[in-house]
């Protein structure tokens, strides 16, 4: 009988719990195996864009250039894609031969899509105001210094 006493309110908190979570906002909510790295991953940037102060004029162009270049990145990154795949299948079974044969298709592929986005940044460059190309490179400046301060820790001998 005590038992019974005892589920009864879990079973509320549970279900109310969940009732709870819905909600009217239709705002898109994260995935249920979504996480913080999936966050960084997919929005690392997100905010330079914001930073920016984009007009909608030159939003619909950065649009209309990613879809225009939509053709050569999709093969591209997935030429990435696949060239890891195949080097990380060969690590996992030794095979020394095609570690070295998957190592340079994948240092092609990634040389392919860094020209991809090289082109496509470029022209999204050249439709930012002087303002805007301001904080651009101070953003780029920032991003280097990051990366350099990184690199110079990686070089330190470890202690």
């Amino acid at each position: 009988m005590k038992l019974k006493y005892f589920l009864i309110p879990m079973f509320a908190l549970v279900t109310c719990g969940a009732l709870q979570a819905q909600t009217a906002d239709s705002s898109p909510s994260p995935a249920p195996a979504y996480d913080h790295n999936d966050h960084w991953r997919h929005r690392h940037h997100a905010w330079i864009w914001r930073e920016l102060n984009l007009t909608d004029a030159q939003k619909q162009q950065i649009k209309s250039i990613r879809q225009g270049s939509k053709a050569q990145f999709r093969p591209a990154l997935a030429a990435v894609l696949t060239a890891k795949m195949k080097l990380h299948e060969d690590i996992a079974s030794n095979n020394q031969a095609a570690i070295a044969a998957d190592t340079t298709a994948l240092a092609g592929a990634e040389s392919q899509l860094a020209t991809v986005r090289a082109t496509q940044l470029s022209q999204i460059k050249g439709l930012l105001t002087q303002d805007q190309l301001t904080t651009w490179n101070d953003f780029v400046q920032k991003r280097q210094s990051r990366m350099q301060d990184r690199i110079n820790k990686l070089n330190q001998p470890e202690s």
